[in-house]
């Protein structure tokens, strides 16, 4: 619990009471109607948050916002340049709004002039998906992937949990999510090779099968007064075994964990 204690956004399971994301739920996904739009606003705040702010003092405040425009972000980051400095002095002001390490390794392009990136493809989601129809996990990840700088394997599969949460993209069923986890090579692999629920050389057709069969008996065992606590679905479950994998690698066992709970 300490641990978890430590870092909220990288280690509870629970990933929608954690700061950043609790935050992004009441500025940016709090009024779906709004994305993607027409003005692509929407898009441009979901990228900013999974590629640039996650994880950071900013976005783990109350000062953390939706922009609605480029120019509305250079107004804040101007005003709030004494806050920012608080967190890096001598031009590490950047440290305030970016936490390279935030998904683990350290990915060193992570910075605040991806802002302009994104806002100069804003308008892409509009023209790629029609909008009476809603694209798959799958699909959207491919896209997401392949079209913006800095959103790779894992960021773009948080970016499609966030959106299926907030009801933007059709929630999959955990035989999709597994097929997909393992597709992606995620570290939820490990975490259920750790647990004993699949061995190191399973194939796609195991990881989806073992990743259902999890869910059937945890929607089973779970009181329905603890999912609706904890906002249980497929994607908390695939974020719960990414945090397991985090703990064990940082020194803490299996044992311990299950003492804990």
């Amino acid at each position: 619990m300490k641990k978890v204690l430590s870092e909220l956004d990288f280690f509870l399971p629970f990933h929608q009471h954690a700061p950043s994301l609790a935050n992004a739920r009441r500025e940016i996904y709090a009024d779906i109607g709004q994305f993607p739009g027409e003005d692509g606003v929407g898009l441009f705040n979901v990228l900013v948050f999974r590629g640039v702010f996650f994880g950071s003092p900013f976005a783990q405040s109350d000062r953390y916002q939706r922009f609605n425009t480029f120019a509305d972000w250079e107004k804040f980051q101007v005003e709030g340049n004494k806050v920012a400095k608080k967190h890096g002095k001598h031009g590490k002001e950047e440290k305030y709004y970016v936490m390279q390490n935030c998904y683990g390794q350290s990915q060193t392009d992570r910075s605040t002039n991806l802002l302009w990136n994104y806002w100069d493809q804003h308008l892409l989601w509009s023209a790629k998906f029609n909008k009476l129809t809603k694209p798959s996990i799958t699909e959207v990840n491919k896209w997401l992937i392949s079209s913006f700088h800095n959103i790779r394997g894992l960021s773009a599969l948080l970016i499609c949990g966030d959106l299926i949460e907030a009801g933007i993209l059709p929630m999959p069923t955990a035989h999709e999510l597994g097929g997909l986890i393992y597709t992606l090579k995620m570290v939820e692999n490990g975490a259920m090779e750790m647990l004993g629920l699949i061995s190191k050389k399973a194939n796609r057709v195991e990881v989806a099968e073992v990743f259902t069969s999890l869910d059937r008996v945890l929607q089973k065992e779970l009181q329905e007064e603890e999912k609706v606590a904890m906002k249980y679905n497929v994607i908390m479950l695939e974020h719960t075994l990414c945090k397991i994998k985090r703990l064990m690698t940082r020194g803490i066992t299996m044992k311990e964990i299950l003492q804990e709970i």
